[in-house]
């Protein structure tokens, strides 16, 4: 629109499209074209001949749709204002288009449309082939029977928050190809029966994520079109492996999307043979058992069979489907040597964790809990795109493999429970500005050395700074809805995280053998959660600066040889919410009037602690004393004492000579008498 010009004919402007017979504007497709405006002009709509609108993907937030769009009743046809952040109710006047054939508001999160209009829309629209309405909410009650346009196609109604059972014509309807109601919790009830006697063209279906019960009908075998099923986390009772595999006789090879997600399925479905272009399945979190079955699927692109009872042998054809790009086989019972030729592929997310598996490492990403030996190797650097490593619980060795740090994406590395050993230290060759993404950094449970990585820490900018936006997004792995699981230990207790913020910045050194002092370094990381150096060598004082520290909500320095007192500093960090300083060497009182008094066993096994919490009482009763570093402690010390020794000197001076130019010491000396006195009783009392 910023390049329409009043000048010339509006027929030739870009986005406008005008009738070759009469010159009248019949289409407007703004797509590329962003209005420069924050609503919706009802201008538009006094267009008499205008058949199709586009103003999808515009910036119209909280712009509402114009009851104006009822004065094109007699000419509009199809119909586009998805992503644009309408709000309100959609207008009735939306089920007075009887020429629609396309209508698409999809993706307008507060846009809202009243059941009344929604059962208008679908019983008017007789010519309607495509309504897309996802993520509006309608909050209708199903009709027991779908009186819809016979030529509808596609059907998009999820996350629309509608309720009931499925309509008893769902699956029967003659020309619907697309049907998706995926993430409407409230849709209850069985699966309607499929008539057999008919052809039924559909496609695609989406049930996921509802509240449907019961089992699959076995009549599903004859949606012969079928090429995308999915059924994820739905109710399904008993086995339904049975109905599935009516599908042998007539599955769709050219079945492209397999998803039956926590559905109870106890064997492997034997039509996945016949899904020659099969390219996603899904059996995760079901009851399979037994050995795994060869899986043929060479474009194959997700895979993921996790949290089933499958044992070895592992499927070696999958090593060669070379368009994988997501493969996840955890938590099952896989065993076996991998070796460093078996993968041909270098997909976007690995997950083999929690199994058997042994052998080295070659191409892989999320191999924790196996038993995998050697060293890291060198082919990780190239993968530039590599956001998560996670090789814990394995039985790695050597040192800290510094060629990581060239990982620009890298935002969390585990290696957590291995055999690692020596300094961490950047090496001559190293670049630069190493780890610059990284927010999760778990090395605990080794036998790291030396002193803790100050040169590193001050390059982690992604723990830096972080400027928390409130949209609670989360870490992915792959595409939207697939999230790095976490293990944290937390005061020795291990807490799981299925997922995690992606504001969240961990550090875990525990279980090493570093020492020295912590570094100040340590303390620039100002926008760190956790911090746990727990069970290693370090020594000196907590550092003052460990104030730095303002988002930190879990600290934990125990078992340490940590000395000197609990700087104030700590104490006036209002996000703590666990601390553990216990077994270390503090000494003095522990800093009253804040929050470390509600941390009880804290700051157990220091005896030189006093002060509440603790039982132990401090003897000797205090000023609050400045603390200062170093060299300046002594000097302030020694500027302290001569200062004190001038004042008391010129006062006596003063005093002194007062008294003896008036010549009247006599008040001094009836005090000196009165003393003497006092002393002279004390000592007959003793006798």
């Amino acid at each position: 629109m910023m390049t329409w010009k009043k000048s010339i004919d509006c027929c030739t402007w870009n986005g406008v499209t005008c009738s070759q017979y009469t010159g009248d504007v019949i289409a407007l497709s703004l797509l590329t074209f962003p209005v420069p405006c924050y609503k919706v002009p009802s201008t538009l709509f006094t267009l008499p001949h205008l058949q199709s609108l586009s103003l999808a993907f515009n910036y119209l937030y909280d712009s509402q749709l114009p009851h104006e769009i009822g004065m094109l009743s007699n000419s509009l046809s199809h119909l586009n204002i998805s992503d644009c952040g309408l709000t309100g109710q959609i207008p009735s006047e939306i089920s007075l288009l009887p020429k629609l054939v396309s209508l698409d508001l999809s993706w307008n999160f507060d846009l809202k449309l009243q059941p009344h209009v929604f059962y208008n829309l679908l019983h008017n629209s007789t010519s309607l082939d495509e309504l897309l309405l996802d993520y509006v909410n309608i909050s209708s009650i199903l009709p027991t029977y779908l009186d819809i346009s016979s030529s509808m196609k596609a059907l998009h109604l999820r996350y629309t928050t509608l309720q009931g059972k499925l309509p008893d014509n769902i699956f029967n309807l003659p020309y619907l190809e697309q049907l998706d109601l995926r993430n409407n919790i409230n849709i209850t009830g069985q699966l309607p029966k499929i008539y057999t006697n008919i052809n039924i063209p559909l496609k695609w279906l989406d049930l996921s994520y509802t509240n449907l019960s019961g089992q699959i009908p076995d009549s599903i075998a004859y949606l012969k079109s079928l090429t995308y099923l999915d059924l994820l986390s739905i109710n399904l009772s008993g086995q339904i492996s049975d109905s599935i595999d009516h599908l042998n006789r007539y599955v769709n090879p050219n079945f492209q999307a397999f998803e039956l997600a926590s559905c109870k399925i106890k064997v492997f479905p034997e039509s996945l043979r016949a899904m020659r272009k099969l390219q996603i399945l899904d059996l995760s979190g079901n009851e399979i058992d037994g050995h795994s079955r060869e899986i043929r699927g060479i474009e194959l692109s997700y895979l993921d069979l996790s949290r089933n009872i499958i044992t070895r042998p592992f499927p070696p054809s999958i090593w060669n489907m070379d368009n994988l790009q997501y493969l996840n086989m955890s938590n099952n019972r896989f065993s076996g040597v991998i070796k460093p030729g078996d993968m041909n592929f270098s997909p976007s997310v690995i997950d083999m964790g929690n199994n058997s598996f042994s052998g080295t490492i070659s191409h892989a990403f999320i191999l924790n809990g196996n038993q995998f030996e050697g060293k890291v190797p060198n082919c990780f650097s190239k993968c530039l795109e590599l956001e998560v490593l996670d090789l814990g619980n394995n039985r790695l060795t050597g040192a800290f493999p510094d060629h990581l740090g060239r990982l620009p994406n890298l935002k969390v590395l585990v290696f957590r429970s291995n055999k690692f050993h020596g300094p961490i230290e950047r090496s001559s060759s190293m670049i630069a500005h190493p780890f610059p993404s990284l927010r999760v950094l778990d090395l605990s449970q080794n036998e790291f050395g030396g002193h803790l990585p100050g040169k590193y820490f001050q390059n982690f900018d992604a723990m830096k700074n972080v400027i928390k936006d409130g949209k609670n997004g989360y870490l992915n792995l792959y595409y939207y809805n697939i999230f790095y699981y976490i293990v944290i230990v937390v005061k020795g207790q291990q807490l799981s995280f299925e997922k995690i913020s992606k504001d969240y910045t961990i550090v875990d050194l525990s279980g090493n053998k570093f020492e020295g002092e912590i570094p100040n370094e340590r303390c620039t990381l100002n926008s760190l959660i956790v911090l746990n150096l727990s069970n290693n060598h370090l020594n000196g004082q907590i550092p003052q600066t460990i104030g730095n520290l303002s988002e930190i909500e879990s600290l934990d320095l125990s078992r340490n040889q940590l000395s000197g007192k609990i700087p104030q500093s700590l104490a006036d960090i209002t996000s703590l919410e666990v601390l553990n300083l216990s077994q270390n060497l503090l000494v003095g009182r522990i800093p009253g009037g804040t929050q470390l008094s509600t941390f009880g066993t804290s700051f157990e096994g220091n005896p030189g602690l006093c002060g509440f919490p603790l039982p132990k009482e401090c003897k000797h009763a205090s000023a609050p004393q400045l603390e200062v570093d170093g060299e300046d402690e002594s000097v302030f010390t020694w500027k302290v004492v001569m200062l004190g020794y001038g004042c008391g000197t010129l006062v006596g001076l003063l005093l002194g000579y007062f008294m003896l130019s008036t010549g009247k010491p006599k008040w001094l000396n009836a005090i000196v008498d009165k003393i003497e006195q006092m002393i002279q009783r004390r000592q007959n009392k003793r006798r």
